[in-house]
């Protein structure tokens, strides 16, 4: 047997036996346990802990009753290896992401992450391939995480992903190629004070970091990589098997059966006063794909419908019945199909299904448990927490246009997502058999930003797979090499973060080549302040035409969280005037560039000031806010650009932009201002002080939003 096909073999079999053993009854058995009139004991009761205390570490997943939290100050963003240039597209050859290369060299030698200020790295992967083995990461060396001058883990990536250093970097807070569809990955928690910095050794290829950047250090400990976490290991180890929340004193339960005509709709649960529902769980009695799109769950809190998506993505599967072990969701083939999403409400609740299918639906079983806690109704009211939602949309994609997951306005934070994805296969210079409508990248716009906060590589990257999951891959154009021997259209697999649990090719409900795939994100929720336009593109630059179905799974409030707007725009002198602007021995220059994304083939005009010394401006603020998101467009020709961060004299960190674009080259990004640093105030003066040795600073505009109080 040649090398390549025993490292597949072996992961293949590694992800079977250590993923996908339990057979239908046992994993049914395993689903109902803990459920109203089970046998099985009840977990024990903890006592409920501030809802709205903020969460980092290994917190995260102890309280995931607290997922409802909104983001307050924290940013979730992503440094990956998407193409620069934006790209051109030719179905033969694909696309260019791979070659966004290394921020900086640093390290292990190539550093593809680094931050400045308190955060927390959330999720890493990577894909490669070493002669002809797709996932095979060996040849990149070793991965060293520098966490506040310390180094946390300097080891081998792919003795890492394998889980050879012991807890915590074990499954499925690591996985290898193997057990996450092609790509590799590590998810364990590592949260910083003062700075982060990751490197990798040679060859890199595909790759993305989610991170959380904090507003400040308070409640932060920097990630202890002695402290095994065995707790949080066992709870993600049992994922999908029963509700990984903390058990909540006087939870109830309430279990029904109902049968639904076609159009109607039928009421499944009712209940009022402040509290959250804990669990859902239905048990359909006939599954097909009509019913998994054409049977919807609506849900209403405090009066308004925030809910209303087709069960299948729901419950982790739009492409018929399958196996899923997510953390949140969970379906046995021919059983109970689970969800343990925390929903709070203020004051009631209301579950209910839709039959839109064409035929009547006898012998829906359901249930239905809720914990009453008058924490929320105050926690809804003063907005940090919000309310669960969902965005379901299905349609073929548009020539040109992002897939959108979710538009809208208000503040929120994405806590997962379900798609299925329809489409064809076509023939590439590196596989007979490509769907290359996965060649599309995530791009996601947050709070009116110009500049996507997250720009991905791929679709099954952004699912954290790789080579379309493993989806029968050849090498071309020499035609001599053995076929891979992964079946085609890849292997399905189900972890407590990500899946692709079904896929079909030619036959009934596909025309050639289709997949359900599925991503939550605990610790790496995407949090947004004023709105969220969060798209993937369908084949690189949207060129390549599909059928999507999402859902998008959200806790979010209507209102912005944004109360206040001041602007210094440095190219008009009366502007620079009235904010007492000061930026000594700067010069201008005039620029014609795009910003990355949706938008990079949009020439836009201006003047850029650039300079070594310190930036002095004043900006008008609310006084009753909660910080102040401190924007700035500037040219990003340059990466690593840096600058120490005063208000009134006062030290507020180290604004660090890692990123670099030297063809798109206009960027808007932005630094929160610490609430220490401005509550109480009408007028703060703002001064930037350039880093030694860092390139030179630049900017057009500076504009402050108050986070509101």
């Amino acid at each position: 047997m040649r090398r390549s096909e025993a490292v597949k073999g072996k992961a293949l079999a590694s992800r079977r036996t250590r993923w996908l053993a339990l057979p239908g009854l046992a994993l049914a058995t395993v689903l109902l346990a803990g459920c109203a009139g089970s046998a099985a004991p009840a977990p024990k009761a903890v006592e409920h802990p501030e809802i709205e205390a903020p969460l980092v570490g290994w917190d995260t997943y102890r309280h995931l009753d607290r997922l409802p939290n909104l983001p307050g100050g924290s940013r979730t963003l992503e440094f990956s290896s998407f193409d620069r240039s934006g790209g051109t597209y030719e179905a033969y050859t694909g696309n260019q992401n791979g070659s966004g290369g290394c921020l900086s060299t640093g390290g292990a030698g190539c550093v593809i992450a680094q931050d400045a200020g308190a955060g927390e790295v959330s999720s890493i992967w990577f894909t490669n391939d070493v002669n002809g083995v797709r996932g095979d990461v060996s040849a990149m060396g070793n991965i060293r995480i520098e966490l506040d001058g310390r180094t946390v883990l300097n080891a081998p990536l792919q003795s890492v992903v394998d889980g050879r250093l012991g807890a915590p970097f074990v499954f499925p807070l690591v996985a290898n190629a193997g057990q996450a569809g092609g790509g590799v990955y590590i998810k364990v928690p590592m949260a910083y004070r003062d700075s982060m910095r990751i490197s990798v050794q040679a060859k890199l290829k595909y790759y993305h970091v989610y991170y959380r950047h904090l507003p400040d250090a308070t409640g932060v400990r920097t990630f202890d990589p002695s402290d095994r976490a065995e707790d949080v290991v066992a709870k993600l180890q049992a994922a999908g098997t029963r509700d990984p929340k903390p058990a909540l004193p006087g939870t109830r339960n309430d279990a029904r059966t109902v049968d639904i005509p076609s159009g109607a709709t039928v009421p499944i649960e009712t209940v009022t006063g402040s509290g959250s529902i804990v669990a859902l769980r239905l048990r359909l009695p006939v599954d097909s794909d009509e019913v998994r799109s054409g049977l919807r769950l609506r849900i209403s809190f405090d009066g308004h419908e925030t809910v209303n998506a087709p069960v299948g993505e729901f419950f982790g599967s739009g492409l018929g019945s399958a196996s899923v072990r997510s953390l949140l969701f969970a379906a046995d083939p021919n059983g109970w199909m689970s969800s343990w999403w925390p929903m709070p409400y203020g004051h009631d609740a209301q579950v209910g299904l839709v039959n839109t299918t064409k035929n009547p639906i006898v012998g829906i079983q359901s249930e239905v448990a809720y914990a009453p806690d008058p924490q929320w109704a105050k926690a809804l009211d003063k907005r940090s927490v919000g309310y669960f939602s969902t965005v379901s949309e299905s349609a073929p994609t548009v020539s040109g246009k992002d897939w959108i997951f979710a538009d809208r306005p208000g503040q929120g934070k994405i806590v997962g997502v379900n798609a299925t994805m329809r489409g064809s296969r076509t023939p590439t210079s590196f596989s007979p058999t490509a769907p290359t409508f996965l060649e599309g990248a995530e791009r996601v716009y947050l709070d009116g930003l110009r500049s996507p906060q997250l720009y991905g590589t791929g679709t099954e990257d952004f699912y954290e797979g790789g080579w379309y999951y493993l989806g029968h891959i050849e090498w071309y154009p020499d035609n001599k090499s053995e076929p891979d021997h992964f079946p085609i259209g890849g292997t399905d697999y189900s972890a407590p973060f990500t899946g692709m649990p079904a896929h079909r090719l030619a036959g009934p409900g596909c025309q050639d080549y289709c997949l359900s795939t599925y991503r939550v994100l605990p610790a790496d929720a995407i949090g947004y302040r004023s709105g969220i336009r969060f798209g993937m593109e369908h084949g690189k630059r949207d060129l390549i035409d599909a059928h999507y179905s999402s859902t998008t799974f959200l806790y979010t409030l209507p209102e912005a969280a944004f109360n206040g707007n001041d602007r210094v725009d440095l190219a008009d002198p009366a502007s620079r005037s009235l904010h007492a602007y000061s930026d000594p021995g700067s010069s201008q220059y005039h620029l014609v560039s795009q910003y990355e994304g949706t938008e990079d083939a949009v020439a836009v005009p201006g003047t850029v000031e650039v300079g070594g010394g310190p930036v002095t401006f004043r900006l008008r603020i609310p006084p009753d806010n909660h910080g102040v998101m401190l924007r700035r467009i500037s040219d990003q020709i340059a990466s690593n650009q840096s600058a120490l961060v005063l208000v009134d004299d006062k030290p507020a960190g180290t604004w660090l932009q890692a990123r670099g674009n030297d063809i798109h080259r206009w960027l808007e990004d932005a630094y929160l201002l610490p609430e220490s640093t401005t509550a109480g105030k009408a007028e703060i003066t703002v001064t930037l002080v350039p880093t030694p040795g860092a390139p030179p600073w630049t900017a057009t505009q500076y504009s402050a939003d108050a986070l509101a109080g």
